[in-house]
């Protein structure tokens, strides 16, 4: 009896361990689970579309188009006539760099996206994992690209037309061939969410010139001064669209100042605050973007939080004349070949000609 009872406690007093390793593996599994369906619903309010779409045919004699055409044939007053050069060489690509395109389409909703709107804005956000460093580049969208795919096949438009003409997919791939860098994943917002994606990050801080602050205030009756001031959704916008005073060039210089502001707000959010963000935004926010693709950004954020955006305009300066297009719209002339070595050597620090 003796043997058997000190036996018996001995397998007691073994046992214990294992049952505290079961009950911590259970609350982990438990945790996980939990995580999980929290991502798994998180990522669900978005709206997932491949970007494969077709709108109807742009209208010349549309108001915004013929002022996008008047605006576009000063811009290209007095530059050289020349023929556009493409690029050669092989896509370049590296496993430790994520390339995302960010596209701003024209449609004031926030219920839904319209197969009929243009690229208004088009910037690529390019990750490095290994060096923690955030890059952000805007393109010009009165370039003359050559169609590549659909119904004009061969001719020469702006990049924000080609997204009428075969939606995200083909923007990236304009993107892609064109400058011989690997794009294959977006994220596509329209006026209403921006304007609702600044008011759910509280505004944003932006500088003004004396220049910007006259017009606002004659134009829009905001009463701004000259410094420092802080946007709501519909002022950023606006902010963020203005060329009247100057040049689309400047109007995408200002696009990558409330990107970089309304991220700097983000960074200082809490975990309450970042979910509230979430719920609101990601219902009216379109993308290509798989689970695996989020988690894999979501494991790099921590490295991001308060990064500030090395930025770069393509084309670059000197690279570019001009030339008529589709419906004798006047456009850029792009060197092609020049701004694919130059966006290659500010994303991977090297190019396919290296």
């Amino acid at each position: 009896m003796n043997k058997t009872s000190k036996s018996g406690k001995k397998q007691n007093k073994l046992s214990t361990p294992v049952r505290v390793v079961l009950i911590v593996l259970l609350i982990l599994l438990l945790l996980i689970g939990a995580a999980y369906l929290f991502y798994h619903g998180k990522v669900s309010l978005l709206n997932h579309s491949n970007g494969v779409s077709a709108g109807d045919a742009i209208d010349a004699s549309d108001s915004e188009t013929m002022a996008e055409s008047d605006a576009m044939a000063q811009s290209t007053a007095g530059l050289e006539e020349k023929d556009a050069v493409l690029a050669d060489g092989e896509i370049m690509s590296d496993k430790n760099v994520i390339n995302i395109l960010l596209i701003g389409t024209d449609e004031r909703t926030t219920d839904g996206f319209s197969a009929n709107a243009r690229g208004d804005s088009c910037m690529l956000l390019s990750i490095n994992k290994k060096d923690s460093a955030v890059k952000l580049v805007s393109f010009e969208r009165g370039m003359g690209m050559p169609i590549l795919a659909g119904q004009y096949e061969g001719q020469y438009d702006w990049l924000t037309h080609t997204f009428r003409y075969g939606g995200a997919d083909l923007m990236m791939r304009e993107i892609r061939e064109c400058f011989k860098v690997q794009v294959d994943k977006y994220v596509r917002v329209n006026f209403g969410t921006f304007i609702k994606g600044i008011e759910a990050v509280g505004g944003v801080d932006i500088e003004l010139t004396q220049a910007e602050v006259t017009y606002f205030r004659d134009g829009c009756h905001w009463n701004f001064r000259v410094g420092t001031n802080h946007l709501n959704g519909e002022q950023a916008l606006a902010y963020a669209r203005l060329r009247e005073i100057d040049t689309d060039w400047t109007r995408i210089q200002r696009q990558r100042r409330v990107v970089q502001a309304a991220w700097d707000r983000v960074a200082d959010m809490s975990v309450l605050e970042l979910n509230n963000l979430l719920n609101e935004i990601f219902p009216m926010v379109q993308t290509n973007l798989t689970e695996a693709d989020l988690a894999q950004l979501l494991l790099v954020a921590p490295g991001l939080r308060g990064a500030t955006a090395e930025q770069m305009t393509i084309p670059k300066e000197h690279t570019y004349g001009s030339m008529v297009g589709m419906d004798g719209r006047s456009m850029f002339a792009v060197d092609f070949d020049l701004n694919s070595r130059a966006l290659q050597e500010f994303i991977y620090g090297k190019t396919n000609k290296d």
